[in-house]
């Protein structure tokens, strides 16, 4: 902090030693009252915004960030054949349904795969005409194995499977650290059942790299008959497009119906753009039940990465991000969440607009012989004011500002030499920081003629806005006021 008042210091000195080498106004020095500020002279328009409702979501049928590449099996499997099944029921505490959710059933398996490329089964399951079904897989717990989820139809009068997928989960393992421990991302799989009649399937736990008779997964099955029209989307292969103006965009028309429902957004944060970060928040409600909205990236070979949140603000490059809504407590089929995105607009232009003080009000701009600019008396609070936009004059909300106020006439031991303020933009970019000035030196005199004619006594001041630890500045020059004498 000490070295950036410095070099404001130096900024402003040069600034007001090239005031004071400026040519006087040979024309007699008039003072006047103006009710507009110089600097609002410069005419900063701002664009209003605000904030959208989505109301359709469109699938992103080719995620650009991830991969699909769904396992055929490669055996005619009956399932009416003698089978080893080796999944065993848990007894785990499950997340808390409201009291007033529709029925649904749940339960958890677990195994082991003894060796690589091993595959095992869950079947039947059984879902009745407009059931959901949702699996998710978590584990096993070891970054030398990738396991993957896949969902299969089969015919339940010859009990043959089809060997293409309607649905997989395919992500590459890769540990984030959540709230309840260091895990990779859970594989999740879902189907509905659009037909008139029941339908059967079966879940397979495939693993692709490695395997263990001593690492378990955990698989977790859960059929609902209430869930919102967006269903099922469990993974990043099947989000949907969110696309979020300047002013942020917000969605309200999905639930969080089950303990493993998995709802997926994809988002693209393109080249040219006037933010870095965006803030992603679930309304308040829901994040009281629980609910979760976290932000990923893709890896080669679909590793999901988890990306650091700040004030529900992240980071974000160029590129296709997703972002994940679900459920670490409770939920409701009946309560809908609301989603929103919104870029964490980026400071381009900071102006100065105008000023205030308790002894000179907001519009005293005399013209001495060094031009027209605010007066201030000494001893006085003084206010300066101003915006933070974008580049492209979208108000920049919570941007850190330093104001520095100069007067080289004062020596820096003196402790009058300068003054400093900070504030934040509001939501309109706007600013305003008041700082006490010190007693003017009075080093210059002003003979103003009339009919009656005064002396006046004053000092150049510098004064300095900066957006914190940028480059983006605006100054101006203000009349630091001491003294007049009648007929001087």
């Amino acid at each position: 902090m000490k070295r950036f008042r410095k070099a404001i210091a130096v900024m402003l000195s040069t600034m007001l030693l090239f005031a004071f080498g400026m040519t006087a106004n040979a024309s007699q020095g008039t003072e006047g009252a103006s009710d507009q500020a110089v600097k609002a002279e410069s005419n900063i328009h701002l664009t209003t915004y605000n904030e959208d409702v989505i109301k359709h979501l469109t699938r992103a049928d080719k995620p650009e960030g991830i991969t699909s590449s769904v396992y055929t099996m490669k055996e005619n499997i009956n399932f009416k054949a003698p089978e080893t099944f080796s999944l065993k029921k848990e007894t785990v505490p499950s997340l808390k349904a409201s009291p007033t959710a529709a029925t649904a059933s749940s339960a958890t398996y677990s195994g082991t795969i003894t060796e690589e490329g091993g595959t095992q089964f869950l079947y039947p399951v059984y879902l009745q005409p407009g059931e959901l079904l949702q699996a998710q897989l978590d584990g096993p717990f070891s970054a030398q194995l990738d396991y993957d989820l896949y969902l299969y139809e089969f015919d339940m009068t010859t009990g043959d499977l089809n060997p293409n997928a309607i649905d997989a989960s395919t992500y590459g393992t890769y540990f984030n650290n959540y709230e309840q421990g260091s895990a990779s991302l859970p594989e999740n799989v879902g189907t509905r059942n659009a037909i008139g009649s029941e339908k059967a399937y079966a879940i397979a736990v495939h693993a692709k790299k490695g395997s263990s008779i001593n690492d378990p997964f955990y698989l977790t099955v859960d059929t609902s008959s209430s869930y919102d029209a967006y269903e099922p989307d469990e993974s990043a292969f099947h989000a949907y497009n969110f696309t979020f103006s300047t002013g942020g965009s917000s969605l309200n028309s999905r639930s969080i119906h089950s303990g493993i429902d998995n709802d997926w957004y994809q988002i693209t944060i393109p080249a040219s753009r006037n933010y870095d970060a965006l803030n992603v928040k679930l309304d308040s409600t829901s994040e009281s039940y629980g609910y979760k909205a976290e932000v990923y990236g893709a890896l080669s070979g679909n590793q999901m990465v988890l990306l650091p949140q700040t004030n529900h603000n992240v980071s974000l490059n160029t590129g296709t991000y997703y972002v994940r809504v679900y459920t670490t407590n409770q939920f409701s089929a009946d309560h809908l969440y609301a989603l929103t995105l919104k870029p964490v607009l980026r400071a381009g232009k900071i102006v100065i607009t105008g000023y205030d003080s308790s002894k000179n009000g907001p519009n005293d701009y005399p013209t001495y012989s060094y031009g027209r600019h605010y007066r201030v008396n000494g001893s006085s609070s003084f206010t300066v004011k101003g915006v933070v936009t974008t580049t492209d004059n979208y108000p920049v909300a919570n941007a850190p500002v330093d104001v520095t106020w100069l007067n080289q006439n004062w020596t820096e031991s003196s402790g009058n030499r300068t003054r400093t303020g900070t504030a934040y933009t509001d939501q309109n970019g706007a600013f305003s920081v008041t700082v006490s000035l010190p007693p003017s030196t009075g080093s210059i005199a002003e003979y103003l003629s009339g009919a009656i004619s005064f002396t006046h006594y004053f000092d150049l001041s510098g004064v300095a806005a900066q957006v914190t630890g940028t480059s983006i500045i605006d100054t101006d020059v203000v009349y630091h006021f001491a003294y007049s004498i009648y007929g001087g």
